[in-house]
């Protein structure tokens, strides 16, 4: 029986880890990668070295940005009374897309029994020192329609409720079980728009 080069082998197997690509997946990626350009294919290396030695994660909000603060931290221009709290990076430019102009927490995830995910290895802490330090009028909790975005939700409301600041979530116009980084610009825009307190 043959065997591919241990190299290879390497490549199917790093590429395996990442999210969404399955063993099949991976081998047809590494060998679209040899069949490239070498140029090219020197190019995604370069891009992945980049991004790493370039992009943070903002002391203040937790997102990922190559300044810190971050571009949406340090603009005088947004409404500093309002804060969205979202689990992923990629969420924030999800609701940049539709108009929303407060500042933004990102928990870096969310609680998961099943995972062992607890609050201490999300950004809770530091949400919470930010909601007890005034200035927030409103803190919006824009976790997923899922079972376990609402259980985060449902936690951060009962740690956040002594902080003396209104908090509210996502109006229902996202459907359950939905990813917010997948559904349309104006299913998120009316869920933002009809947020409301959590009980």
């Amino acid at each position: 029986m043959a065997h591919r080069d241990r190299t290879i082998e390497a490549l199917i197997a790093q590429l395996n880890r990442l999210p969404g690509i399955g063993a099949k997946s991976a081998e047809r990626l590494a060998y679209h990668l040899l069949r490239v350009e070498a140029d090219e294919a020197l190019l995604l290396a370069k891009a992945i070295v980049d991004v790493r030695a370039a992009v943070k994660s903002c002391s203040q909000c937790c997102q990922l940005d190559a300044c810190d603060p971050c571009s949406v931290c340090s603009d005088p221009a947004r409404d500093r009374t309002m804060l969205l709290v979202v689990e992923d990076p990629r969420e924030v430019a999800r609701f940049e897309d539709v108009g929303y102009t407060g500042l933004y927490h990102v928990l870096q995830g969310r609680l998961s029994q099943l995972e062992g995910v607890r609050p201490e290895d999300l950004t809770v802490a530091l949400l919470l020192r930010r909601a007890r330090s005034g200035g927030f009028a409103e803190i919006c909790l824009a976790t997923n329609p899922d079972l376990e975005g609402e259980g985060t939700a449902r936690v951060l409301a009962e740690q956040l409720a002594g902080a003396g600041v209104k908090v509210t979530r996502l109006a229902r116009g996202l459907p359950a079980g939905a990813s917010i980084a997948q559904v349309s610009a104006s299913i998120l825009a009316d869920a933002i728009e009809g947020r409301r307190p959590l009980s």
